[in-house]
């Protein structure tokens, strides 16, 4: 029996789609079929384009936002869910509610100009393809026998919310074959989203002519609300991230693509034809007879207010709110004995798991995956959770989206966005950069080299063509390091140093195209291109004085770090600059990354660490004191999200540095790792684990009372921890490893 693509009725709305924000039913589709007795293993294999959420006998899978979102025409994932516990004996019965996901966008037009219906490649009805198999057996495949109704969920968009009707009866349609879709069908890598901590409100507080309810913490996710009204009463959820100066929802961070967003210019950011006014985000729930409960399905929210309208608090049964990602398991576990800096390693990993999604998303307004983010965040992803199988998939998602030339998109998946890019569907050369730079670190912490070797062909077409520009016209496409300090509200063209930041991304990709080269056995010319560019950038932007460019942080930073000049000599000055420019760190993301290695590298954590610690404006202490728990997207936010983990790559610094365990340049799989801890006078100790592919490392240490410090180095599996020289240069220093002293 083969399984076929089905659907409901094709939503049709009229000329230019504007009839997308008014009401349309969604589908639910099932069927029902026969167990003589429960089989030892059932599994459904679905795909979806879309969103999909399936019950199974009246109960849900336990996934949420079932459907990868991918190039339709290159690339279909379909999931293999266990459901053996759902099933019982004889008739049973699987129902699908349909979403329309990323599938099916509206013209709402992103910051004003991204119509994603325009932009993708494909959209249209949500569909799906099933099938269960009982012990190897196919017991059940969709097709046109199947059943199809219009439910009760009128309207669900991945941005602007759900509208569900509960006063409207199910109505039956009629369920239809589709093509399938032209994409390779692929088991998807990535483990599932599901639903994890549940949060009560901490309070409700009578605003205007509804609740405010405060969760106490940001999250990310979806609500369950049950609600005891009169049928026809309408109750609106809208979502904040944030409280104005007054006590009020401020939802300007986290509109939609900045629909509706009064920016320094003065203008107010569009939302296309027959759009809202505002992206604001928001639930609509029309009750019905006796109690409501509604369940948002298809559409996370980021928020840690949420103010309800149209019923007043005593209406409201229950309300619970649950945090919503991708299920990652942990890599990195870190212990403190000092509060501030638990309170940061926690907020950097709340903000990344609010942001992960099936992708690395930047934040809820956008929720694009950004390679820029995705290269300045990947040493802290990879050594909080294990990322491998996301890499996987986002290399193919490159892969996907490369263009004929061979230039990869800002985003993956492509959705538009090309600031500055190098061509049509290409982004700037540093958000390029993730391609290459992803496929060394799958190798390095994964040990994937299969996988990178199918994507290598498509690696060196991108590497060729970039490499064949001419370096001064391919510079200028480029943003710089982005979201420094003292470049607020100058985004994308008063980053630091931004044209010797150009000529160092070419480098940096010549230079991951040596290493790929050397990793696949292929020898390109790319080394012996990496160095013919460095003279000709040391002439260009060496200065007297030693630094490079406009001698900002960022530029010591790079240079460092691309081996340009001295690496010591780079750290010593930039740890001078921080220090001059009274302790704050000026780099963008890119140059942060790059600081935080070099400046430990070279003995500089003091300044890190008073980065870190410092107080007032700007500082991540300010950043958290509205006690949300996230980190925001800069430091001055009037308009960033409240909720974007762009500088949280700081977790990098922790692990390398306060818990003393970094995977070496020259690792595979992780089976390398390299032990050198900064004893913060900050701390009396800290105990730091990293479960990478090849094995377990547990470093921890302590002061004495006599001011000594006791090391203690744990191995299991297949993996090395070397000793860096200069902790066992100290004497002060006790070092245990395996249960044996070595000094």
């Amino acid at each position: 029996m083969e399984a076929a693509w089905i659907c409901g009725p094709e939503f049709d709305y009229g000329e230019n789609a504007v009839g997308y924000y008014a009401d349309h039913r969604d589908h639910v589709l099932s069927a029902r079929f026969e167990l003589a007795s429960v089989p030892a293993a059932v599994e459904l294999s679905i795909a979806v384009l879309g969103f999909a959420d399936v019950r199974i006998n009246g109960q849900r899978l336990g996934v949420e936002l079932l459907g990868a979102w991918t190039n339709p025409t290159k690339t279909i994932y379909h999931d293999v869910l266990d459901v053996t516990s759902l099933l019982v004996g004889g008739e049973n019965r699987i129902e699908v509610e349909l979403g329309n996901g990323w599938y099916n966008p509206s013209p709402l037009t992103l910051f004003g100009k991204y119509n994603l219906r325009q932009r993708l490649v494909e959209v249209g009805t949500p569909a799906f393809q099933a099938e269960l198999v009982a012990d190897g057996e196919q017991v059940l495949a969709t097709g046109e026998d199947w059943s199809c109704e219009l439910g009760n969920r009128v309207f669900n968009n991945i941005y602007l919310g759900e509208r569900v009707d509960f006063t409207l009866a199910p109505e039956a349609s009629e369920a239809r074959a589709v093509p399938a879709p032209a994409g390779e069908p692929l088991a998807c890598p990535v483990p599932p989203c599901r639903r994890f901590e549940a949060y009560e409100p901490v309070s409700a507080t009578p605003l205007g002519e509804g609740t405010l309810y405060d969760f106490g913490i940001m999250v990310t996710g979806t609500v369950e609300l049950e609600l005891a009204a009169a049928a026809g009463t309408t109750v609106r959820v809208s979502y904040a991230e944030a409280l104005d100066e007054k006590g009020d929802p401020c939802y300007d961070t986290n509109y939609a693509g900045l629909v509706g967003l009064r920016v320094p210019t003065g203008d107010i950011v569009p939302g296309g034809e027959g759009g809202p006014s505002t992206g604001l985000e928001q639930d609509v729930i029309v009750c019905g007879e006796g109690t409501s409960s509604f369940t948002g399905l298809f559409s996370t929210h980021s928020f840690r207010y949420a103010y309800l309208e149209g019923a007043p608090a005593e209406a409201v049964v229950s309300f619970r709110a649950h945090s919503v990602h991708t299920d990652l398991a942990a890599a990195g576990q870190m212990r403190f004995d000092h509060p501030f800096y638990q309170q940061l390693y926690d907020a950097a990993l709340l903000t990344k798991l609010n942001n992960v999604h099936g992708l690395w998303e930047d934040c809820a307004r956008e929720r694009l995956g950004y390679g820029g983010d995705m290269v300045a965040l990947s040493h802290s992803n990879f050594m909080a959770f294990n990322c491998g199988d996301l890499i996987v998939r986002t290399l193919r998602a490159f892969r996907d989206d490369q263009t004929a030339a061979g230039g990869v998109p800002e985003t993956a998946p492509y959705m538009g966005i090309q600031s500055n890019g190098t061509g049509q569907g290409e982004g700037p050369i540093l958000w390029q950069l993730a391609y290459p730079y992803l496929a060394v670190q799958a190798i390095r912490y994964y040990g994937l080299r299969d996988e990178v070797s199918v994507e290598w062909p498509y690696i060196k077409k991108l590497i060729d063509y970039l490499l064949g520009w001419d370096p001064e016209e391919l510079a200028s496409h480029c943003l710089g390091d982005h979201g420094s300090v003292q470049t607020v509200g100058a985004f994308g063209s008063g980053t630091p140093d931004k044209e010797f930041v150009g000529w160092c991304s070419i480098l940096w990709m010549a230079q991951l195209g040596a290493e790929l080269e050397r990793l696949m056995g292929d020898d390109q010319g790319y080394a012996e291109k990496a160095a013919q560019l460095k003279p000709q950038i040391v002439e260009r932007f060496a200065r007297e004085d030693g630094s490079f460019g406009d001698g900002t942080q960022t530029s010591y930073a790079f240079a460092g770090a691309l081996g340009l000049a001295d690496a010591k000599r780079m750290a010593d000055a930039l740890a001078a600059r921080i220090a001059e420019q009274d302790g704050l760190m000026l780099t963008g993301i890119f140059g942060t990354m790059h600081a935080y290695e070099l400046l430990h590298a070279h003995g500089h954590d003091r300044e890190v660490e008073a980065w870190l610690l410092r107080r007032g404006e700007p500082s991540f202490s300010h950043m958290l004191a509205n006690g949300s728990g996230a980190i925001a997207e800069e430091f001055y936010t009037k308009l960033s999200s409240l909720n974007h983990a762009m500088f949280t790559s700081y977790l990098q610094w922790m692990y390398q540095a306060l818990g003393g365990i970094a995977v070496a340049a020259d690792a595979v799989a992780a089976d390398h790792v390299i032990v050198d801890p900064y004893f913060s006078p900050q701390l009396d100790g800290c105990a730091c684990a990293y479960d990478g592919a090849s094995g377990r490392v547990e470093v921890s240490w302590r002061r004495r009372a006599d001011a000594s410090i006791a090391l203690d180095v744990r191995t299991e599996g297949n993996v090395r921890a070397e000793i860096s020289g200069r902790v066992a240069a100290l004497p002060d220093v006790t070092i245990t490893k395996n249960g044996t002293q070595l000094q």
